[in-house]
């Protein structure tokens, strides 16, 4: 189940109730958390910029064959689903509905994503970490 909310400012506590709930793997530059009481699962991110970190914990927990990228909502972490022109309505601009046939949709939070150009650096993006992650 993914973590839903647009904030990533968790206290310890819960984000220690949370992995143990959920059995979720902790990445986090804080040693401190790490150290906590409990049998927390988790990695100390050494990188900085995002591509290294991405490289360092995909090789580390061999992910690079799992990426399954734009399935979850970029607001809220919620799962994406499929929805049809008709059902978009207004909510996205004009120019995108003339423009585009293939839209998915976040249940919670009701945003609507489409392949535009962000969707296509990001694609290459990814697709460029996840190769030199399996290589």
């Amino acid at each position: 189940m993914p973590l839903q909310g647009t904030h990533n400012n968790f206290a310890d506590d819960e984000i220690e109730r949370l992995a143990q709930a959920q059995s979720r793997i902790v990445l986090t530059r804080d040693r401190e958390l790490l150290k906590r009481r409990t049998r927390l699962r988790g990695c100390y991110v050494r990188a900085l910029q995002p591509d290294e970190q991405f490289r360092e914990i995909a090789d580390r927990l061999d992910l690079a064959p799992h990426v399954r990228a734009f399935r979850l909502c970029l607001m809220c972490n919620a799962p994406l689903h499929p929805i049809a022109l008709a059902e978009v309505g207004d909510r996205v601009p004009d120019g995108v509905r003339e423009r585009h046939t293939r839209f998915v949709t976040c249940d919670v939070c009701r945003r609507v994503f489409w392949e535009g150009s962000y969707w296509w650096r990001m694609r290459t993006r990814i697709d460029a970490l996840a190769e030199a992650s399996r290589t």
